[in-house]
């Protein structure tokens, strides 16, 4: 002290740490609920790959103007491969032995697929795939499907369906419930 006065050090008032509070709140409220679990996500990414490799084998049908397929590895259906022409010349032939077309963008390499080897996606499954009884998705070349289905993805308690229209051959996801 000097001279009689005393020096206050700055400090925030309790109105100033109140305010802060109330906005870390209300942003954390906001947050929190859209916060997903590991499952959901996990399925989420799986279906949106699923639904984007259906997208490549019908846009393939129409630019080669022949049928192209997305067909799933019996007996639990966790891998698939896009093939083109497979009903006329690998129908009944085993899945091992049936050759995949190129991936488009990993040059080189078969355009096939395993769900759970994909980067943190194990422990998704897809389960049984019917596309007017078959386990298999066969686009003509105007990008229409010989059969309308669907096929259904999970984790956890999480499950989405990718659904291929009959006659557009739109694809589309919807979670379950959604």
């Amino acid at each position: 002290m000097r001279n009689g006065r005393c020096r206050r050090r700055p400090a925030f008032t309790l109105v100033e740490i109140l305010i802060v509070v109330l906005v870390l709140m209300i942003a954390a409220a906001i947050v929190i609920p859209n916060i997903g679990s590991a499952d959901d996500s996990r399925v989420t990414a799986a279906t949106r790959i699923l639904q984007a490799d259906m997208e490549v084998a019908r846009s393939l049908a129409m630019r080669t103007q022949q049928p192209h397929s997305v067909v799933f590895r019996p007996p639990d259906f966790q891998s698939y491969k896009v093939v083109a022409n497979y009903v006329e010349n690998y129908a009944g032939v085993p899945y091992a032995q049936v050759p995949a077309v190129d991936h488009p963008v990993k040059r080189g390499q078969p355009f096939e697929v395993t769900v759970g080897a994909l980067n943190g996606m194990d422990g998704v499954q897809i389960l049984g795939p019917d596309f007017g009884g078959q386990s298999y998705l066969t686009f003509k070349s105007l990008g229409d499907p010989v059969a309308k289905g669907s096929v259904k993805l999970r984790s956890g308690n999480i499950e989405w369906t990718v659904e291929v229209e009959g006659l557009t051959g739109i694809i589309t996801a919807t979670p379950a419930g959604g």
